[in-house]
This record gives structure tokens, sequence and C-alpha cells, in this order.
């Protein structure tokens, strides 16, 4: 027994990119195969070549015109011509042209009037992209269904690869409407060369694509067809005029062992994807904790709700020190879950999720409400108040979201803007989703101390200070412990107090857990340190008696 491709026919819509000199610099294996060339015959060539004479004459002083500004292109209009084929045929064809601003070039998307019938009669149920002419996602269902109910399990295995890409990495440009599209049928172009006849191409979402793959060889493992993807997609794309390299994720599974039916074996490739992104897009293979992961994740989300419906977190204060004179002049509020069967977690257990679920607006104004009433209690008590410190969720980082939330908690608490610092981390800053400079406006305007977490760890921290009105900020524990390592973090240390002493900046160090390291960070100009030292993170009863506040422990 042999595989056999469920008959598509011939693709038949078709891609042709033209240059601002009017040549031919891209076709798509469905417009060579509607002309009856080689995919890289036209390269090159003039427009013309596709047009019947004596229109061909016409259209070559058309483009002429039309390059030097005198008349206009029918952009976005579906226009009916007719085709010349290599043969000297002719072929009816509707053509929509689009144009790309910045590179001049124009797209034209060719789609048939004499489709032959039966050839595509499944075209319905098993569709086409209509932007790089590939089968889609209902194609792809519909051929696995096919090949798994013809596989034979001594001939080899079927598998899919599952590829993602990132448009925006690397380069803004490709953010552009129009360029992503042109990005998209450019990696299109170059995946659906890869194609063989054991090997098929799909596209699957906005920057997806899918190979559907009969394997004669164990392991179930597609390592020459993925070493062919990642040769093609490693080399760089040109985009507005530069050099785009790109970055994609890349996950697979195969039949048997990773699912018998279409449904499970997609499933599973697509998990071994989204773990291909968490692993800084690691080429994946599914296994079966793969599963048990999301499993994990789905208890762990349904626990969350749970939790928030019965109060089950709790706010655990760490001191913040004058290194100078000992005195604690603020506190850090940290979130703790008390799970009813698991016991005190630590924000490690579940932060991510709970990060990444709209949960985290609920919860997040409850610790900013929390911490600020606690704060202003203890105040009330104290003869030098306090500052408290709250760290914010990324979905919270919005203009209508987080401004107002600060504002109520202020209100409600009596606390003064002063006294609280929202402590922000670079990853939620440098989102272009999160419009940061929007952000920061509204919340400078509501007189809050604005701090930029775990400074230094990534490579936006200098251009975070530059454009954004912070006040403050904290250095990473990761510095703090490598200060006997050898001389590089002493260095460190020196120029970024420097750098805070320059712009006007406080700073807190972070991970202070001895003397030494103390002495060492006032010898380097810092003035306030947070660190097991001074104390780990207490519940409010055991804080108020640290502070001499006993008795004042839970807010009124």
């Amino acid at each position: 027994m042999d595989y056999s491709w469920p008959s598509r026919g011939a693709p038949e819509d078709g891609v042709v990119a033209i240059d601002a000199q009017g040549r031919i610099d891209y076709v798509n294996a469905a417009a060579a195969a509607l002309f009856g060339y080689g995919q890289g015959a036209l390269l090159g060539e003039t427009l013309e070549v596709l047009i019947p004479e004596p229109q061909a004459d016409v259209h070559a002083q058309l483009r002429r015109a039309f390059a030097a500004g005198k008349i206009p292109l029918a952009i976005g209009r579906m226009r009916s011509v007719r085709g010349r084929r290599r043969d000297g045929s002719e072929i009816a064809l509707h053509v929509m042209l689009k144009r790309d601003a910045d590179s001049g070039r124009i797209f034209a998307f060719l789609h048939p009037l004499d489709r032959p019938r039966g050839a595509r009669a499944d075209s319905r149920e098993a569709g086409e992209d209509p932007l790089t002419g590939l089968p889609d996602r209902r194609a792809l269902r519909s051929d696995l269904d096919a090949v798994l109910a013809q596989r034979d399990p001594a001939l080899g295995q079927v598998c899919l690869l599952f590829v993602e890409i990132d448009p925006f990495a690397g380069n803004r440009a490709a953010s552009d409407p129009a360029h992503h599209d042109a990005l998209m049928r450019a990696c299109a172009a170059r995946l659906e060369a890869l194609e063989t006849d054991a090997v098929r191409l799909y596209r699957s979402g906005e920057d997806g694509f899918v190979f559907l793959m009969v394997q004669r060889a164990e392991p179930a493992v597609p390592g020459p067809q993925l070493a062919r993807v990642m040769a093609a997609l490693d080399a760089p794309f040109e985009m507005a005029g530069q050099p785009l390299h790109l970055e994609f994720g890349v996950g697979h599974a195969c039949a048997p062992e990773h699912g018998a039916h279409a449904g499970e074996l997609i499933a599973n490739a697509a998990l071994a994807l989204a773990a291909s992104k968490a692993a800084f897009n690691r080429p994946t293979g599914y296994d079966e904790s793969l599963r048990n992961r999301v499993e994990h994740r789905h208890r762990l989300l349904r626990d969350l709700r749970a939790a928030v419906e019965r109060r089950e977190f709790e706010l655990y204060y760490q001191p913040q020190v004058d290194l100078g004179t000992g005195r604690v002049v603020a506190l850090e509020a940290l979130l703790r879950w008390r799970h009813p069967e698991w016991g005190l977690l630590l924000p490690g257990a579940f932060m991510e999720v709970l990060s990444a679920s709209e949960l985290s607006l609920e919860v997040g104004d409850w610790v900013l409400r929390e911490a600020c009433a606690q704060v202003a209690q203890w105040n009330r008590h104290r003869e030098v108040p306090l500052t408290v410190a709250v760290n914010v969720f990324p979905r919270q980082f919005d203009r209508d979201i987080l401004p107002a939330s600060i504002l109520r908690a202020l209100a409600e608490s009596g606390l003064p803007p002063e006294r609280l610092e929202i402590e922000i981390t670079e990853n939620i800053v440098i989102d272009p989703a999160t419009h940061s400079s929007e952000v920061f406006a509204a919340l400078s305007a509501t007189g809050v101390v604005l701090v930029l977490d775990d400074f230094g760890t990534g490579y936006a921290s200098l251009t975070c200070l530059a454009r954004h009105p912070v006040q403050k900020f904290k250095i990473d524990k990761s510095f703090v412990d490598g200060i006997d390592t050898g001389p590089g973090y002493r260095a460190i240390l020196k120029s970024l107090q420097a750098l805070a002493g320059a712009l006007g900046l406080g700073t807190v160090v972070e991970g202070v857990e001895t003397e030494h390291t103390a002495a060492l960070m006032r010898d380097f100009g810092f003035e306030v340190g947070q660190g097991y030292l001074w104390s780990k993170p207490l519940r409010g009863e055991d804080c108020a008696r640290t502070l001499g506040l006993l008795g004042q422990a839970a807010p009124t």
C-alpha cells in the first residue's frame, strides 16, 4: 500500500509581484501554473510577458505613464482581463492590484474565470488561503482525515509540523499591514519550495503554516524537513529596504504516537508549537508532559477563580531599609495564596497563569486597595510615615484601568499619593501593545511614585529611563548575588548608582542578605536596601509587631 494525497487539481488563484521598474520579482506556484511556467522562469521578466498582443504594447505604455506619475493605478478594484499563457493560449482572469507604498511594488492577485470543474469540486469544503494561494486549515483537516484513514503502520508515519512566524520581532516596519502581507507571501514562497510528493504545505491563521508529511522512517521526528524549514526561514528577508531576520516557533507531532485521529494530532502539534514559543522558539516535539502541563494550568486557573471568590489571597510585606540609619522607610506588598489543599503558595507557583488571565485585573485592584488601606492604618500610629510599593499586572497597565484603580485605592484609604510606589517591570513597558507613554502620562497625573522594577535584566532598561517619567528603579537581585564572583558586578553596581545620581533618580537594592553586602552598597552610594538581612516577607500581624504596632495589623 502507498499513500496518496486527496485530489485537488492544480492550484488556481495566483499572486504576482512587480517591482518599481515593472519587472516580476515574485510569483507563487499557483500563478506559475496558471500561465504554464516553472515557478522561477518569470522572475526578472516585464509583466507584458503575461499579456496578450496587442494589449501588451498598450499596457507597457500605461505602465510607464503610471511610473512617471501621469496616470493613476486602479488599486483595490477587481477587473476582468485576459492573460497570455506560455504556449500562447489566453486565459480569462479577475485581477485585483495592491500597492506597497514603501517599496513601490505592485501585487496582482489573479483569479481564473474559466475554473475547471471537478478538479476543485471540494474547494468549498477544503478552502484556499486568499493571500498566499495555499490550502487552508479546512483543507488540512480534510487531507489529514483522508491520509490517516489509509495509513499503513508498516510504511511509516504521518507527521504535522507547525510553524508560526513572529513578524514584528526585530523590525517595526512589519507592523504595516501591507508589509505583513508581503512578508507572509514571501514566507509562503520559501516554504512552498520545500514541498515534495510526500510533503504538503498549508496556511494556518495570520502568521502560521503547517506541513503535512508522510514519513517513511523512524523515529517520530521530522528531522530532515525540520532542518530545511529552519534553513529557509533563518535566511534574512527584505522588508522596507532593510534586512529582516525572523523569529519563529516550530512544533511537531506524529501519528500514531501522538494521536491517531486528525483532531487529536492537530491539537498536540499545536501544543508543541506553544511550548516552542515559550522556550524562546526552540523546535519542540509533542510529549505527554505538554498535555500534563496544560491540564495543570487548567486546574490552576479553575482554582484561581475559586480563590478570588473565597478571598484566599493574602498580602505579605517586606521592609525596605535606609542603609545609613537602619530605619524601615517603606514596605513592598507581596501576594500570597493560601490554597485549601496545597497550603501557602508563593507567586512562582501561580503568577504566570494569573498574570495571563482576566482574573489579574480583579486581584490587582484588590492588592492596591488592601495595601493602601493597611499602610494608611499603620501610618496613623507612626511619627514617620511609611511608603508602600505595589507591583502591577500586565493587564492592569492600561490608561483607562490602572490610574482609576490607583485613585480609588488612595481615596478609600486616605493614603497620600506620594506614599504609594507603583512598580512596573520592563517587559510590560516594552510591549508595544501597552502604549506605555500614554499610560505613564496618566499615572504621573495621579501623583504616585513610578518605579522600574528588576532594572538591568533586559535590553531596554536605559530606553525606559529615558522615555518615561520614572522616579526610581530597583536593582535586580542577580547583580547583588554576583558581587563576590568577580569585579564585573561591582563595577556595574557602581555605574548604576552613578547613573541614578546623574538622572536624579532614587534606587532600591534587592537581595541584601549580609552585613558585608549592606556595607558595600553603602560604599557604592545606595541609600535603600531590601533583603533577608533585615526581614523576610511578613504577614500583616508579624509586620506590625516588627514595626512596634502590634494590634494594628488589619485595615479598618
